[in-house]
């Protein structure tokens, strides 16, 4: 059991105390969090039956995000690294949504099964709030929104909040006056570009990408006609924005990895709920802030700490354009803009097997309404592997369902440990 207040450092030594103090059987006011009774030595449950199966968990949702209930194991098709794997079972595991309650499990077949950890009766979400993606303003704005998130909490839910960067602590509590005043030290850290050539994002991207047609286009605006030196001025700037953007994602990232990092020594399922203001990315191949590979470095991690991943992107963008202190750049390019600081975390997401939600100029409630709804049911599939996946490392992994109109979310990668 967990306690109310239980700490969970990022650093390693911590985290493995932190875990350690939740299969002790720690106890708070509010009660226990239910999480201890999955396997300390393994984020994979094994079930023991005769033959040994590897646990994989996967959400199956229709076009609203209502969960679909009645699949049996014989509807999964799963392949690890492009290999078929045989689905022995498919295990529903259900989160009751309109009182306090013990999780209903349906079971295919329980003789398959016996022997495996029963899942916690409330789901454990990470609330992680980007600060760098926010203006001032629109920090009090997200905020708000996260204060909508913890209402929609179910009493058995337990949840903690992150903020990045600048937080090392992360504590799980079923308590939610404590989260909502947190909430209210979130601050915005986006500054404003300055550039002397009114660059925009997109125009960054073009210019960093060799856009030979772009770069014409921004020397005929901003420079002078006797002025032999503006297209290189104009070149270098373009480079140095990438590269400070770069830095900037880095310092975010760093914060998601060190929170996956600790996440690994917490057992059990966790989703995170990612509520951000953007993260640029390229829509180039070669263009600039390039994050592709610690992105996906990214997506390994989460499924490591046995993570799922909701993003919810609050997108400012057109308000952020018409601010008093941001610089004037080229109207034409606004849509584009907001569509690659929406490509960042759509790459998030799936290297992470998640979903994106946007909220434009409204409220959250619709986002976060679906990411109820969607976490409230689940399939943990047994399935039979090899010797070589059991190696400890991560395994691309890809499930389908035979019925149409579905959408499976399940993380793209898998860590199956060594056979002891």
């Amino acid at each position: 059991m967990m306690s109310a207040h239980s700490h969970l450092s990022m650093a390693a030594a911590l985290a493995l105390a932190f875990a350690a103090s939740i299969a002790t059987g720690a106890t708070g006011a509010t009660g226990g969090a239910g999480v201890a009774q999955a396997s300390q030595q393994s984020q994979t449950p094994v079930f023991k039956s005769g033959v040994e199966l590897v646990a994989v968990d996967v959400q199956v949702v229709d076009r609203d995000g209502r969960p679909t209930l009645s699949l049996g194991a014989d509807q999964f098709q799963v392949s690890i690294d492009g290999h078929r794997r045989q689905v022995v079972s498919a295990n529903l595991v259900r989160y009751s949504q309109s009182r306090p309650g013990a999780v209903q499990r349906i079971t295919q077949d329980e003789s398959i099964t016996l022997g495996a950890p029963r899942p916690p009766s409330g789901r454990l979400f990470i609330l992680a709030i980007d600060q760098l993606s926010f203006r001032m303003g629109a920090a009090r704005a997200a905020a708000q929104a996260a204060r909508g998130f913890i209402d929609r909490l179910q009493p058995d839910d337990v949840v903690g909040l992150y903020v990045f960067p600048g937080s090392s602590n992360l504590n799980f509590t079923h308590e939610r006056a404590s989260v909502r005043a947190a909430l209210n030290k979130i601050v915005g850290l986006q500054n404003p570009v300055s550039s002397e050539f009114h660059l925009s994002i997109s125009e960054v991207i073009d210019i960093t990408a060799a856009d030979g047609f772009t770069l014409s286009r921004v020397v005929a605006r901003e420079c002078r006609p006797n002025d032999p030196l503006c297209l290189q001025r104009v070149q270098g700037e373009a480079f140095q924005i990438g590269a400070m953007a770069e830095a900037q994602i880095a310092l975010g990232f760093e914060g998601l990895s060190s929170l996956l990092n600790g996440l690994k020594y917490v057992p059990g399922r966790k989703t995170m709920v990612l509520i951000s203001g953007g993260l640029l990315a390229s829509d180039r191949g070669n263009g600039r802030p390039d994050m592709r590979a610690r992105t996906q470095s990214l997506g390994r991690e989460a499924a490591a700490a046995n993570t799922n991943l909701y993003v919810v992107h609050m997108d400012t963008s057109f308000i952020d354009a018409y601010a008093p202190d941001r610089e004037k750049t080229d109207p034409t390019t606004q849509f584009r803009d907001s569509s690659v600081l929406r490509q960042g975390l759509e790459n998030l997401a799936d290297a992470a097997g998640g979903a994106v939600f946007a909220v434009e100029a409204g409220t959250p409630d619709i986002a976060f309404d679906r990411v109820m709804r969607e976490t409230s049911a689940y399939y943990l599939l047994g399935l039979e592997v090899t010797d070589t996946d059991r190696d400890g490392k991560p395994h691309f992994i890809t499930v389908d369902v035979k019925q149409h109109g579905t959408t499976v979310r399940n993380r793209p990668m898998v860590v199956i440990p060594k056979q002891k």
